[in-house]
């Protein structure tokens, strides 16, 4: 996003945040060509998150599979975060007809469940992805729910470069790499320099492209 943009939608946030309550947790996700970043969250005791926390696999695959280019939000999908049960809607932010950002409302249905879907009637969840968003507190986490390969298996330090270059090929193609970032978490987790890791990303990129 722009600075102006980024600037505009950081208040949103906290209007959305203050007008809504607390029990609607708001994200502005940044995405620039560094990658893809938490720019804002408000009411993150709902997820435990902070700005230094990854995004979504479900927001990754949203990515991978440009569904932006079909759509301009996405509503009442289920997610989860500690065992609670999370509403989530996704607006997508584009300038000149690019991707710049993702506007999310996760909204924790846990303490007013039954209030809520009597007096809103508003209960009703978005059964068109399958896929339960996990509200990923760390970018460990997210490696392993989307490849699941465990962290004890990437941090081995015997690993083959072949085997370095399958667990890279899993998280390039899970479109982990967009964090911002995510190339300096991963190379300590490999034991790798970044410089490495870089090759075997553009390995990665000829094997899927």
């Amino acid at each position: 996003m722009n600075k102006q943009t980024k600037a505009d939608y950081i208040k949103l946030v906290h209007f959305l945040a203050q007008a809504l309550g607390k029990d609607y947790e708001i994200v502005l996700h940044d995405i620039t060509e560094d990658g893809v970043s938490i720019a804002e969250i408000v009411n993150n005791h709902i997820s435990g998150r902070s700005i230094n926390s990854p995004i979504t696999g479900f927001a990754l695959e949203l990515l991978n599979k440009k569904i932006y280019e079909e759509r301009d939000f996405l509503s009442n999908y289920k997610a989860s975060a500690s065992g609670k049960n999370i509403k989530g809607s996704t607006f997508f932010i584009k300038e000149n007809n690019k991707l710049s950002g993702m506007l999310c409302i996760n909204y924790d249905k846990s303490r007013i469940e039954n209030i809520a879907a009597q007096l809103l009637n508003n209960d009703s969840i978005n059964e068109e992805y399958a896929y339960e968003e996990v509200l990923s507190l760390d970018l460990n986490e997210l490696i392993l729910e989307l490849t699941g390969l465990s962290i004890n298996e990437i941090k081995t330090t015997n690993l083959k470069p072949k085997q370095r270059q399958d667990i890279v090929d899993k998280i390039y193609e899970k479109g982990i790499f967009n964090i911002k970032g995510s190339i300096t978490q991963i190379a300590s987790l490999l034991n790798l320099s970044e410089s490495s890791i870089y090759r075997c990303i553009n390995k990665s990129k000829q094997k899927f492209s």
